[in-house]
């Protein structure tokens, strides 16, 4: 019985640890609208770079891919596989949390030791996603934007379902 007990609470002790770990509790993960101060107009320039990226993936344009991807994602693409994307957007949504993105902005932090300037999600619906790997095809992604500086441009950070 004592075994059992011991297994027991061996099993259930890294659950809680995960559970009660900082990236767990990370409320900048569910941070609101209001306390981010991401306003009307980033909103729009975040869906401008998304409407951008769809345009110069489907166009084959690397240098503009580039501009708009994060440190983060630069170099993902290049001249062999630019061409097999092609990207139509239904709609882009701002849902104000970031409840739905897979990819918290705290994958910032973790690789760069500090905090973007600004960072929001959106919610991006795609009337078409191809891709030259059959087994990648999504009706919809979250994006992760952010912004390093005050001056600097919004650029992709991440993405995911």
């Amino acid at each position: 019985m004592k075994k059992l007990i011991l297994t027991v609470l061996l099993l259930i002790l890294p659950f809680t640890m995960i559970a009660c770990s900082p990236v767990q509790n990370n409320i900048q993960t569910n941070t609101p609208l209001d306390e981010q101060n991401i306003t009307a107009e980033d909103i729009e320039e975040g869906k401008q770079v998304i409407q951008d990226y769809a345009e110069a993936l489907n166009s084959g344009d690397l240098e503009t891919v580039n501009k708009l991807l994060g440190k983060h994602m630069r170099g993902l693409y290049h001249d062999g596989n630019i061409d097999s994307i092609t990207m139509k957007i239904d709609s882009i949504e701002y849902p104000g949390r970031y409840t739905t993105a897979l990819i918290p902005p705290s994958s910032y932090r973790s690789n760069y030791g500090h905090d973007p300037y600004k960072s929001m999600c959106l919610y991006v619906i795609f009337s078409e996603f191809e891709t030259g790997d059959a087994s990648i095809s999504m009706d919809n992604w979250d994006y992760i934007l952010i912004k390093e500086t005050e001056e600097s441009p919004w650029v992709i950070h991440d993405w995911g379902v």
